[in-house]
């Protein structure tokens, strides 16, 4: 076994003397590169490949190139970089030869060469050394087992045809990315049409005639995404939220842009890998509660809105819910399936690398599961293989959303007779216990269950949400701490920030910690315990914050910046992972790991991301939105799209609750009523949800 190893060796330094050249007067002395075919035996190689390398042999320049395009073997840190490496992309793809017979491309494999290391077990591919390869486009990987085991017998194949690719390959669009496009350029043409007619309104002092003249304008749009109003005497705004989802997201991202060292070369992989064990990790490791901040706000938005029509009859709260599960698909779907488009269509078309037909792998899966995909239910049917992987969360937040009038509509009928709010509260307790220990005994039973995605594991996050909005919206007149004598209050308050925050920090250290075990029981029990524990802290700064007691934190959460981010998460959240794979699919040479490259890739990815979300929110969501809330609204005619209440329509379902929970004037022509006074089933209409 390692006579044809070190055969393999030899072979690929001989392929290094391409790089080796004399000067001698200015001129260039380069080895007879014709011997290394002269002692190639063709039998067993297609006809055509056979030609193609009579081709090449006779041409030196040719010759060179393919193989100073392809790895060498041993490369520069061979027992401390990664088992992959790259080669020279671009340098095989400019191979373009025109002979009498035909044309020559370079044809270039991602995985052209593996070998095995001796070191580790070669009946394991795993750990194989993977080499691209330079080929005439031709010839395949059995074409040159042929020739290997021409020369040696019983040499292995260790030639593959993995991710190969010419210049031809993804050149041309398909029918079904033509039609994309053409989408594309049918809402950006709608966006300069409809922006044309509303600076010529603007200019001219006119009303607008229609809403629907302006529904994709980037001047209206524009101005009520980066509008910042102010809040402090609102009761019904939590303010805090801005920034818990802000923040959130920007951790999300940086979670998963670190997934992106974990799919290319590296030149120190030992260090990559071993990145994770290490304590500093925990600002990246624990990135999965980001997420559970976001299911805790959307259950506490739910309540703390659905309770102020506890008052309407029964009746007409269940016959609201078939038209509230109708506004809410409406609301999330559009931009999400714009993103399905392309990611189906013309993304495989707009780059090129060694990483870059993965994305057929993307298409495939997406092309398959594409109904549970829109029924928002793949967290559970196809979890393992999972289309546009970061949107298993709006499966789950559409599930929660579906069952939520089980739990809200009987909530809102007990809490009708004020002396029964204890009982509520006791009620939504035994709730949430439950929702903390079934995820738990599930796993423990059934150690196998191997799904992350789930919606049962979650219901706690939502469950505390749930009943901290429950109380604040039953105590909403109610001062900080009423039940605590006010000279005590400072200190009360102190005490229990000193006792949160340090709890906050241990439920980060310990799933860091936890995480290092490896011990899937202990991982499965903590995180049934620590996303409660979580939320609980959460609820502290929310309440804290809400009050005005919440000191710095509350000074950090409510910057007005994050009014403008807040109304991106959404679009943020969606494009996210296509901006992550971009980067990490274009990559033509091994990156190197440190703490600041990984911090400087993370900020290109949230900025590129903001960018993108710009054009989704003013292409895709602001413009349908409007859409939808007139028709579902009746066709109502605002008086002038001047006066609209600034973000309450362009912002994502991510917004605050005052932009989404508000009788505008637009619908009155009066004075704008305040947020609260909503009719109807308008509370499920124009629900707040996160991301």
């Amino acid at each position: 076994m390692k006579k044809w190893i070190l055969v393999v060796i030899g072979l690929g330094v001989a392929s290094c003397t391409v790089d080796h050249v004399r000067v001698s007067q200015n001129e260039f002395d380069i080895p007879d590169l014709g011997e290394i075919c002269s002692n190639l035996n063709l039998e067993g190689v297609s006809e055509k490949c056979a030609e193609q390398l009579d081709v090449v042999c006779a041409n030196v320049t040719l010759l060179t190139t393919i193989l100073d395009a392809s790895s060498k073997f041993p490369y520069p840190g061979l027992g401390f970089a990664s088992k992959l490496n790259y080669g020279n992309f671009d340098q095989c793809l400019t191979v373009d030869h025109t002979y009498e017979g035909g044309r020559i491309l370079g044809k270039y494999c991602t995985v052209g060469l593996v070998i095995p290391d001796v070191n580790d077990n070669i009946s394991d591919p795993t750990t194989f050394y993977r080499l691209s390869m330079c080929r005439p486009d031709a010839c395949n990987a059995s074409d040159f087992n042929a020739m290997a085991q021409n020369m040696i017998e019983g040499f292995p194949e260790l030639f593959q045809d993995i991710m190969c690719q010419t210049t031809e390959t993804n050149s041309t669009l398909s029918p079904g990315s033509i039609a994309v496009v053409a989408i594309f350029g049918f809402f950006i043409w709608l966006m300069v049409i409809s922006t044309t007619y509303d600076i010529y309104i603007h200019q001219s002092h006119l009303e607008h005639h229609h809403p629907l003249l302006v529904s994709f304008s980037v001047l209206s749009n524009g101005r009520k995404l980066l509008h910042i109003s102010r809040h402090s005497n609102n009761k019904e705004h939590i303010e805090p939220f801005n920034g818990l989802r802000v923040i959130s997201m920007m951790w999300i991202v940086a979670g998963h842009g670190f997934v992106g060292w974990q799919g290319v070369s590296v030149t120190d992989r030992n260090r990559v890998n071993n990145w994770l064990d290490n304590f500093y990790a925990v600002y990246i490791s624990p990135s999965h509660l980001a997420v559970d901040t976001f299911f805790f706000m959307s259950g506490f938005l739910l309540a703390f809105q659905y309770l102020k029509r506890k008052g309407k009859p029964l009746v007409n709260q269940i016959l609201s819910v078939p038209q509230m599960y109708l506004h809410r698909y409406l609301r999330l779907t559009p931009a999400m399936l714009m993103l399905y488009l392309v990611a189906i269509t013309f993304f495989k078309n707009m780059g090129d690398g060694p990483l870059w037909l993965s994305t057929n792998e993307l298409v495939a899966t997406c092309r398959k599961y594409w109904w549970p995909f829109f029924l928002y239910i793949q967290n559970y049917y196809n979890y393992d293989d999972l289309c546009l992987t970061q949107t298993w969360y709006l499966s789950v937040d559409m599930q929660m959303f579906i069952l939520s009038p089980i739990l809200m509509i009987p909530l809102a009928v007990i809490l009708r007779d004020s002396f029964k709010f204890l009982m509520s509260m006791f009620l939504l307790l035994a709730l949430n216990i439950f929702f903390t220990f079934m995820p738990m005994v599930i796993k423990l039973i059934f150690p196998e269950y191997d799904n992350e995605y789930d919606t049962h594991s979650r219901l706690i996050n939502y469950g505390v949400g749930i009943m901290l909005g429950t109380f604040m919206r039953e105590k909403i007149d109610k001062p900080f701490l009423y039940v605590i004598k006010e000279k005590a209050k400072h200190l009360t308050n102190l005490a229990i920030w000193a006792v949160i925050i340090l709890g906050l920090l241990a439920s980060l250290i310990s799933y860091q910690l936890v995480e290092m075990g490896k011990d899937t029981t202990t991982i499965n029990v903590f995180q049934s315990l620590v996303r409660p524990a979580w939320c609980i802290g959460l609820s502290w700064v929310t309440y804290s914050c809400y009050h005005g007691y919440g000191g710095f934190v509350n000074w950090i959460l409510c910057r007005p910046i994050y009014q403008v981010l807040g109304r991106l998460t959404y679009s943020i959240y969606l494009v996210h992972g296509l901006v992550i794979a971009y980067y990490v699919l274009v990559t033509k040479v091994s990156w190197h790991f440190t703490d600041y490259n990984a911090f400087y890739i993370f900020c290109g990815h949230y900025v590129m991301s903001i960018l993108v979300a710009v054009f989704w929110t003013l292409a895709f969501e602001s413009p349908l939105i409007i859409i939808e809330k007139f028709l579902m609204g009746g066709g109502r005619k605002p008086r002038t799209v001047k006066q609209d209440v600034p973000q309450s329509e362009s912002a994502p379902p991510i917004q605050n609750v005052q932009q989404e929970f508000r009788k505008s004037s637009e619908h009155n022509g009066t004075k704008e009523d305040p947020p609260g006074n909503v009719e109807g089933g308008e509370m499920y209409k124009r629900n707040n949800h996160v991301y």
